[in-house]
């Protein structure tokens, strides 16, 4: 079978986000077993090693839950999962629970790469410009009193996007205006990352749904505008 891979740390990264927003089922794979697990994705890990900043993934126990037994012994894990219609896979390792209590979930390895099945040589997969599934961006005017934040998109259309700014990012609201200006924002989509520049369209507090209490960050873009329009040609 024809393969892409994927090798970009923040290529891979996004993907992960893109399984972690949407919930995705993962199929777990165990080295040397036949068993059919299942499992999600619900949380990148980001820590400090000797290495420098190691990100890894944090897992749900596995279903059937008789078969979580099966992973501690396992020499690698393989993933397999779907993005836009495309079948993918990658390979990770287990590294233990996340702590010592006895449902605790998993921590895996952060994939080196991802291979992502194509049905025709010829049909290559689009790594341009698709719907954002999270954005980062960095305020403030003093160099060492700038601040990043990575929110998840929650709404999107070719007038921009809508972000989803909780409780623990409220200090965010305080420091912007309707019409500020933000440069470089990073775009995390299933397939790429890119960078926009963009300005504040409004700022909306949510009043039902599962985000009650939470607002949303209206952004606005030129630059998204012209993909979309890009895209549909």
């Amino acid at each position: 079978m024809p393969w892409h891979t994927i090798k970009d740390e923040a290529k891979i990264s996004a993907i992960i986000r893109h399984l972690i927003s949407r919930q995705r089922e993962l199929k777990i794979l165990i080295d040397g077993e036949k068993e059919d697990l299942r499992s999600r994705i619900v949380k990148l890990n980001r820590i400090l090693s000797e290495k420098g900043k190691e990100a890894q993934l944090v897992i749900q126990r596995l279903d059937p839950k008789s078969d979580n037994e099966l992973i501690r012994s396992a020499s690698e894990v393989w993933m397999e999962f779907t993005i836009k219609k495309k079948f993918c896979r990658c390979k990770t390792a287990y590294i233990g629970p996340v702590n010592d209590v006895g449902n605790s979930p998993f921590l895996l390895t952060f994939p080196l790469s991802v291979q992502v099945h194509e049905e025709r040589r010829e049909e290559r997969i689009n790594l341009g410009m698709q719907e954002p599934i999270s954005v980062k961006l960095t305020v403030g005017k003093e160099a060492n009193g700038r601040k990043a934040y990575d929110l998840t998109v929650i709404d999107c259309s070719r007038h921009g996007l809508g972000l989803l700014v909780t409780q623990n990012e409220f200090d965010l609201l305080e420091g912007l205006n309707v019409g500020d200006r933000i440069q470089d924002m990073v775009l995390y989509t299933p397939w790429a990352v890119t960078k926009v520049d963009g300005k504040i369209a409004h700022k909306t507090e949510l009043q039902d749904g599962d985000h009650k209490g939470c607002f949303m960050l209206g952004i606005k873009s030129r630059e998204l505008i012209t993909n979309d329009k890009t895209e549909k040609r």
